[in-house]
């Protein structure tokens, strides 16, 4: 019986296998193999694989090697290319693969479908298939479950449990996450809910479990990083107002939040990245009629273009000119570039002819500090990194005319030789 996979997870007898080791998969991974279970990891990168079997995380990601190495210690956790190895030994499958946009903005499901396709072909009778990567809402009802059905020729919440459970992490505190932040289990059925309750507890007996519909977890999903991104779109248009207005957008923002319980404005400043930048699309790509998701992502989209113009009116002509980027990732702390606003920015630079140099301490192959401050015309800090806080006096002796911020870092204050602008206060 399928209750019986509980006294499994309980018992610290249940094999998972987690199919996906990127920045959901692998720390979730671990976590398990730390909590006692046994665990396979799958990725199709060999060479992510070897690196981590050799105790080395892949990125960047607070207390993920530690938890790595301790976990291939107690001998918990394997990581493998072997798809199928891993789906036969297991008793719980769980899929962390990616569902990216493509260029046309609609959700690239290719991975979702070669993992459909993997835990197909292996015995599903008396397991357990959780989902807990980013879905267009009915996924789950209208292609998993019936798919898996006709594949196996088993009944889903009888034969083998089915359920979502979808990933609200801060990359860069997965671990701490992981243990303390409640969980959504939205199962099929009762015994799909109650094992995978079980599954999450195992990482922290006290973690708060909540239950909705497939449907009602996958809008969870989206809702959480939608209602994050159209906050910081609005930040954003603040800015470009108080800019219109001759104001600065920071200190309002201040004054506008200070002890007061019903008003918490973000900063302005780039709001992308492979999550924030995407999942609206979801559920925008599924409607006809224009929502305040299309609207907060054509504004968040074009702040890039917006610094660029602003650099324009700043110094003149861009063309020709030295351009120091700091900043690459798409968020302060992260390595992570994928749909950064930064990249953009650095597009838009080489689009109007300068030369841009690229520095960012947690992006393998860019420049060095000192090599990106050689001789530049302007200095744009396009993330928050805590490593700039202290550069200011560094980048006024660089030489440079101009230092735009895009965060707001800085003051005027603080640069005696070079022209000071930021974004959301006029120059």
């Amino acid at each position: 019986m399928l209750s019986e996979l509980i006294g499994k997870i309980k018992s610290s007898n249940a094999t998972v296998c987690v199919l996906g080791l990127g920045r959901v998969g692998l720390p979730l991974s671990i976590v398990f193999a730390n909590s006692g279970l046994n665990v396979v990891g799958v990725d199709t990168d060999r060479e992510k694989v070897m690196k981590v079997n050799r105790g080395e995380a892949p990125f960047r990601e607070n207390r993920l090697e530690e938890y790595l190495r301790r976990a291939l210690e107690l001998k918990k956790f394997q990581a493998t290319t072997e798809s199928r190895e891993g789906v036969a030994r297991a008793d719980i499958i769980v899929v962390t693969v990616g569902t990216p946009t493509s260029a046309q903005y609609y959700v690239d499901y290719s991975q979702l479908h070669g993992a459909l396709e993997e835990i197909s072909e292996g015995e599903l009778l008396m397991k357990a298939i959780g989902f807990r990567c980013t879905l267009t809402p009915g996924t789950i009802n209208n292609l998993a479950t019936p798919y898996l059905e006709e594949k196996s020729g088993l009944k889903a919440g009888v034969d083998f449990a089915l359920a979502m459970c979808p990933e609200r992490i801060l990359e860069g505190h997965a671990i701490e996450e992981l243990y303390n932040l409640p969980e959504i289990v939205a199962g099929i059925n009762d015994v799909s809910n109650a094992i995978f309750a079980e599954l999450f507890k195992k990482i922290n007996p006290k973690k708060t479990i909540l239950h909705t519909t497939p449907t009602g977890a996958e809008l969870a999903k989206l809702f959480t990083n939608i209602y994050r991104y159209v906050n910081f779109a609005l930040a954003n248009e603040f800015a470009i107002w108080a800019e219109m207005y001759g104001e600065d957008a920071h200190s309002i923002i201040k004054v506008a939040n200070y002890d007061y319980p019903r008003c918490n404005i973000p900063k302005p400043g780039f709001a992308g990245g492979p999550c924030l930048g995407k999942d609206g699309f979801l559920l925008d790509n599924n409607t006809t009629f224009s929502s305040i998701i299309s609207t907060a992502w054509k504004l968040n989209e074009a702040i890039p273009q917006h610094v660029a113009e602003s650099l324009r009116r700043g110094i003149g002509q861009l063309y020709g000119k030295r351009m120091s980027v700091l900043g690459l990732a798409y968020k302060a702390g992260s390595d992570d570039t994928r749909l950064s606003p930064c990249v953009k920015l650095v597009e838009i630079l080489k689009g109007y002819g300068a030369t841009v140099l690229v520095h960012d301490p947690h992006v393998p192959n860019t420049l060095t500090l000192d090599k990106a401050l050689e001789n530049p015309d302007v200095v744009v800090i396009a993330i928050n990194h805590p490593e700039f806080n202290q550069l200011a006096k560094r980048i006024d002796e660089s030489g440079c005319k101009l230092v735009y911020d895009v965060w707001g870092i800085f003051d005027a204050a603080n640069f005696q030789k070079a022209s000071y602008m930021r974004f959301g206060r006029r120059k």
